[in-house]
């Protein structure tokens, strides 16, 4: 009852940001569900991210200029490998891998896929915060707005400036 809970308040904040539900009657019956970003790649296609049963979360693609993949976690992990045939017939070697680390819940999952939609479509990722000072505020007001200098802005300009730049937003875009 907690997954299905959890699944539905996820369900209707992946709704609430734009997604769409876009699983097909099979993909429902197999335990998938995809869903489908408001806004197009840099190539003009869909971005696509699926759920799956067995505990995968993944991002599809439509074109062959890249290949679908997982956004699971991972870790390091080791196997012991058994040779068959050959001279070194019998031993056992060391195969390194990642592995992923798969989401056992429904509502987790959904959890899982919005957290990470939030983080890398919707968050602005600046290369640097500039200090708010006088000299910024006076600079910002000339240019954004044909004044003297940031004194000068009545109280309602100065607030838009300092909400702006607060926000990273150049005043004059």
């Amino acid at each position: 009852m907690k997954q299905a809970n959890k699944y539905g308040k996820y369900y209707e904040a992946m709704d609430s940001i734009g997604c769409k539900h876009v699983s097909t009657p099979r993909q429902i019956k197999n335990g998938t569900r995809v869903f489908r970003l408001p806004f197009k790649d840099a190539y003009g296609c869909d971005i696509d991210f699926a759920i799956y049963e067995s505990g995968y979360v993944r991002r599809l693609c439509k074109l062959g200029y890249a290949p679908c993949y997982q956004i699971n976690k991972k870790r390091k992990g080791t196997r012991l490998i058994k040779v068959e045939s050959g001279q070194h017939k019998g031993y056992y070697y060391k195969l390194r891998s990642n592995e992923r680390i798969l989401i056992p819940g429904n509502g987790d999952r959904l959890e899982y896929l919005f957290n990470y939609i939030v983080r890398n479509f919707f968050r602005a990722k600046p290369k640097y915060q500039r200090k708010i000072d006088m000299e910024w505020l006076n600079w910002s007001a000339k240019w954004g707005y044909n004044e003297f200098g940031f004194a000068t802005c009545d109280e309602r300009t100065q607030n838009e400036i300092l909400k702006k730049l607060q926000q990273g937003i150049t005043p004059w875009s």
